[in-house]
């Protein structure tokens, strides 16, 4: 049997690493990771997705089956869309199917629960992640108009180690804050879906196989407040979870910075098709203890 030949653009970041290592497994592909920096994983094959010609050029050796989009950038979010996905867009056979990772962060009025058929609403531009949000707007729209062989897969924040040691960024410097003595505050009141990426990984693996073709929200079905999240992980990696403190984002503040305080996710469709099963902040592996975190 012919093994399917899958290009995983972005295959060196936080969840790219995650994607990657759990597709090495699958005897039944033919695996190209891709990385944007020379220091990256040697495995990797280096491609800047906005430099077209070279871009192109890979897009033709490899023919892919399947293209995952794991790429992100906060500053330059919308060059990748503009020039890395129009290319690939332009060239990507019919028959390919494409996955695109996108953000609940598309659903700029933050009145969640959000579900798949939801329309999205731009980021206020002074929110700092506007550039990044609007983007992929721009992004999931161009995809729908021109390559049906699609699904979009949409999450909110992704945490957890991942299966190269790597934590996300929030749960290492909880960890570091309070392994120093000092408190850590989080709203009670901003409301998220955190979903562990290691689940993020195994339904990107299942998507890939699956005949599902659309957009779908992973996560599980319950959304947390950021307190409630940290305090969750505090807890569940053995640390003081007394000291993290609620606060109360006012509704005026968020307005004045353009945070929208509920961009949860409806799940339920995911928790239908997949067999994934995504799991609540804290329900964290036997082998994530104190000795592990804060790298």
């Amino acid at each position: 049997m012919e093994k399917r030949r899958v290009l995983l653009l972005g295959a060196s970041g936080y969840l790219g690493s995650q994607i990657y290592q759990e597709l090495l497994r699958d005897n039944a592909i033919d695996l190209m990771g891709t990385c944007f920096s020379a220091q990256a994983v040697h495995q990797l094959l280096r491609v800047d997705v906005t430099d077209t010609p070279s871009f192109l050029a890979i897009l033709q050796e490899f023919s892919p089956n399947v293209v995952i989009w794991a790429l992100m950038s906060a500053t330059d979010e919308r060059e990748l869309i503009e020039k890395g996905l129009d290319a690939l867009l332009s060239h990507l056979p019919e028959k390919s199917k494409f996955i695109f990772i996108s953000t609940d962060g598309i659903f700029g009025r933050g009145t969640g629960s959000y579900r798949e058929q939801d329309y999205p609403e731009p980021l206020d531009e002074r929110n700092q992640l506007a550039a990044y949000s609007n983007a992929k707007i721009r992004g999931e729209a161009r995809i729908r108009e021109r390559h049906p062989n699609h699904v979009i897969v949409r999450v909110g924040p992704i945490y957890g180690r991942n299966a190269v040691g790597q934590w996300d960024k929030r749960v290492a410097s909880m960890c570091a804050e309070l392994e120093a003595g000092r408190e850590v505050s989080r709203s009670g009141n901003l409301h998220k879906t955190f979903v562990h990426v290691e689940d993020v990984g195994k339904a990107i693996h299942e998507l890939l196989h699956g005949s599902y073709l659309g957009t779908l929200h992973l996560g599980p079905a319950k959304k947390e407040s950021y307190y409630s999240f940290y305090k969750a992980m505090a807890l569940a990696l053995g640390l003081n979870a007394d000291g993290v403190k609620e606060t109360l984002l006012t509704e005026v503040e968020a307005l004045e910075r353009g945070i929208p305080l509920d961009t949860s996710l409806c799940t339920k469709k995911a928790h239908e098709l997949l067999q994934t099963r995504f799991r609540q902040a804290g329900w964290e592996n036997a082998n994530e203890n104190d000795n592990d975190k804060g790298e």
